[in-house]
């Protein structure tokens, strides 16, 4: 008997008593557990104590007392090394009571199945962004497209506090709801955290929704402070049906001192996640739903630690039915608190920006534990740093042995501020095209030199970075095949471009509104398709050639700039056998597409007449080749007629 239950398929628990001491575990349990030593007689908290805020417990609990649980691919993580470290997997599973005779439950019986590679392969099969957004908005529908239009969609980047969002339509019912939630940098380096609930679903609670996030936004940004915009609010509810009633909380935080004010209408109170472990909720004296003549909000003053977490959310995230509101707000304190605990190992699909992966596992987890959100539901994360990320500063030689560092370390900066990949592809893609010129152009031929790169993100969310030599930039050379259009290309990449040319040398200054992307889905879809993972990206430089039905491909991957053009050059020459031959030039792969590139297609494009380039929309070369006026070499413009890019 015992030999068959050691050879056991799958995992099996049994776990007897109240305490659910562990009576057996085979030895697939044992090793997803990390064979701890004096599991068998031990409590089952006790024994696996990272499960807590995870509700296993809670479901075991309640086999316990006669209900039987069932789990689809949810994640759990586990210490398997008692390191502190956790491990993620996926587990189908069934928890069923474990009766005596008499019929008395006596203990619970898991029996489970590793679904993990299940979930890998799913999600590694959402290749294409453009997929993922066709099943998107196939699942959620043109009205979750107008909740989608009226809500940010993008939330700010700022050097001392890092912000999530992410909003469910309720599983129940798939249409738009009055929910909102909005970040808002202040011209004082302060940043506003809002979040409401408007009475009622559909397209007039969204557009209810809509008016009142723009009278919030508007008052803010005209310095009004937090009593004044809560007047605001209340006052304009009142003239308006639509907004009366509705409810929201909002908090003003300065990042760099900790200070934070906050005030309440008819809204549940903020949530503090402290660094070790605590909670607590702010004790806010909400006054009444807006409009409804209620006296003004009392605004509540405290000091967040540095490496605090503060939650705003909607009351779709603890109302739960046969649940009271102080229970459901236990609940997501004690779930949001395990999501903040440990470190995560590599690989996981779970998000290591603090902010982001506390909005992934609680609403995740709470869905879970009820069967879903009956009400739509908002969580507003802002994780209070506990130092901001360094300047960048880079010295390096005017060589062109000098891009693939400076764009490496570049990206890790923008990396590390939080920088979205479209955001961190735009500029350091400028910055190579600024220090391309700077080698280039700013010191004769055999003479040594330097260039300079500085960055900085400022407490409004923008990005400064400037690139500079101590040359004296060499007037160009008449040449229609591509000259002067780096600078074309840095204008088309970011938001502000600044040239200065002085004795002592030449500035570049770079100026872009960074922000990262605010999570705005269906309950059914964030579950289907959990978080993804940025690929990765080669940055060697290669070029293959294949044949195909259409004819020639070569195609390319890695950086294309000063080092690698003549290379792409040769071999697109090979390839065409002078430019006799039709080709396709696939870009796809290319993480960098510099001027020099550029000049390379528009001379060969005059020579092969012939020749195609591919590039997905997702590609860094897509852009360039659109704002360089090679967009009508994409088969798409070909078909459709066109022979001029589109202007980015």
């Amino acid at each position: 008997m015992l030999d068959g239950f050691e050879q056991l398929p799958g995992f099996v628990w049994i776990f007897e008593g109240p305490e659910l001491r562990v009576v057996a575990a085979n030895p697939a349990v044992r090793a997803a557990v990390g064979n701890r030593s004096g599991l068998i007689g031990e409590p089952f908290r006790q024994a696996v104590p990272e499960l807590a805020g995870q509700h296993i417990f809670e479901l075991l609990d309640q086999a316990l007392h006669g209900i039987r649980s069932h789990g689809y691919e949810q994640r759990v993580l586990t210490d398997r090394d008692g390191d502190g470290r956790l491990t993620e997997a996926f587990y189908t599973f069934d928890m069923a009571p474990w009766h005596n005779p008499d019929g008395s439950v006596r203990g619970v019986i898991v029996q489970a199945v590793d679904a993990t590679g299940v979930v890998a392969a799913r999600q590694a099969a959402e290749t294409a962004a453009a997929t993922a957004e066709r099943r998107y908005r196939q699942a959620a529908g043109l009205v979750l497209e107008l909740q989608r239009s009226l809500l940010p969609d993008m939330l700010p980047v700022l050097p001392n506090v890092q912000v999530a969002a992410h909003y469910l339509v309720a599983s129940s019912d798939l249409v738009a709801g009055g929910d909102w939630f909005d970040a808002v940098p202040l011209p004082d380096g302060r940043l506003a955290l809002t979040v409401g609930d408007v009475v009622g679903h559909g397209a007039a609670a969204a557009a209810a929704m809509g008016q009142l996030r723009t009278v919030a936004r508007q008052a803010l940004q005209t310095g009004g402070g937090l009593p004044q915009v809560l007047a605001a609010l209340d006052d304009f509810a009142a003239r308006t049906p639509a907004t009366r009633a509705a409810t929201t909380c909002l908090a003003v935080l300065d990042p760099t001192s900790g200070a934070l004010e906050a005030g309440s209408h008819g809204h549940p109170a903020p949530l503090v996640i402290g660094a070790s472990g605590d909670s607590r909720y702010l004790p806010l004296a909400p006054a009444g739903p807006l409009g409804t003549g209620a006296d003004p909000a009392p605004v509540h003053a405290c000091q967040l630690r540095a490496d605090d977490v503060l939650l705003l959310y909607t009351d779709g995230l603890i109302e739960r039915p046969r649940q009271s509101l102080r229970e459901g707000a236990r609940v997501l304190a004690d779930t949001a608190t395990a999501a903040r605990r440990g470190m995560l190992t590599e690989p996981t699909t779970v998000p290591q920006r603090l902010p982001d992966r506390i909005c992934t596992l609680v609403t995740e987890r709470l869905a879970l534990a009820g069967g879903g959100f009956g009400d739509d539901t908002t969580l507003l994360a802002a994780h209070l740093l506990p130092k901001p990320v360094a300047p960048l500063h880079l010295t390096l030689p005017a060589d062109t042995t000098a891009l693939r560092p400076m764009r490496r370390q570049m990206s890790d900066w923008l990396t590390r501020i939080g920088a979205s990949g479209p955001d961190a592809s735009d500029l350091v893609h400028a910055a190579g095209e600024a220090a391309t010129n700077a080698i280039d152009h700013a010191y004769p031929s055999g003479t040594a030199g330097t260039f300079t790169v500085h960055g900085t993100l400022d407490d409004q969310g923008v990005v400064h970075v400037t690139c500079a030599d101590q040359g004296r930039w060499r007037p160009p050379v008449p040449d229609p095949g591509g000259r002067g259009r780096g600078l074309t290309m840095i204008r088309g990449l970011v938001d502000r471009v600044e040239v200065r040319h002085t004795g002592a040398g030449t500035t570049v200054s770079m100026h872009h509104h960074i922000g990262q992307a605010a999570n705005v889905t269906t309950v059914a879809t964030a579950q289907a398709a959990g978080p993804h993972k940025r690929a990765t990206v080669v940055d060697e430089f290669a070029v293959a050639v294949m044949e195909a039905p259409t004819g020639r491909v070569l195609r390319v991957q890695g950086p294309v700039d000063l080092v690698t053009g003549p290379q792409l050059r040769a071999a697109i020459m090979q390839a065409s056998r002078g430019g006799s031959l039709p080709l396709t030039i696939d870009l796809t792969p290319v993480t960098h597409l510099s001027s020099t590139g550029v000049k390379i297609l528009h001379e060969v494009g005059r020579i092969i007449t012939s020749l195609r380039v591919t590039a997905t929309g997702q590609s860094p070369a897509r852009g360039v080749l659109e704002l360089t006026g090679l967009g009508h070499l994409l088969p798409e413009a070909s078909a459709s007629g066109s022979d001029t890019g589109h202007q980015r």
